[in-house]
């Protein structure tokens, strides 16, 4: 499996890991199961989206889904990233900003500090 994507809080917070290797089409597979968690909701959410788990990647990958749905998707308020260094970043952010028109990302370097920032959402 290269990705899980799961409820951290239902309807409020969702989880996305990476893992293994990435290529074009795991990035796919990975954004199409997130939109479809997102199409299960009726407000706008946060994403974790943790790259702590990826093993290795094809140059450019997080660039090779321009345009994805995920990117731009209205119930997508924020994504927390943890594991990314500032080459993946800044290839994630020209994806996603691209798409969308504006920046809606937080890095964390650490899972920890990224459990903190979301700590609000994550409290019933």
């Amino acid at each position: 499996m290269t990705h899980d994507v799961h409820w951290l809080k239902t309807n409020r917070v969702l989880y996305v890991s990476y893992q293994g290797h990435q290529t074009a089409e795991t990035l796919k597979d990975c954004l199409d199961d997130m939109a479809a968690h997102l199409d299960t909701v009726t407000h706008p959410v946060a994403l974790l989206i943790s790259w702590l788990e990826v093993t290795g990647e094809d140059p450019g990958v997080l660039r090779s889904n321009p345009g994805h749905r995920t990117y731009s998707h209205p119930m997508a308020a924020r994504g927390v990233l943890v594991g990314f260094n500032p080459l993946q970043a800044m290839e994630n952010e020209v994806s996603s900003v691209q798409t969308r028109g504006n920046k809606n990302t937080h890095y964390c370097k650490t899972m920890d500090e990224a459990m903190d920032y979301l700590e609000a959402m994550l409290a019933d």
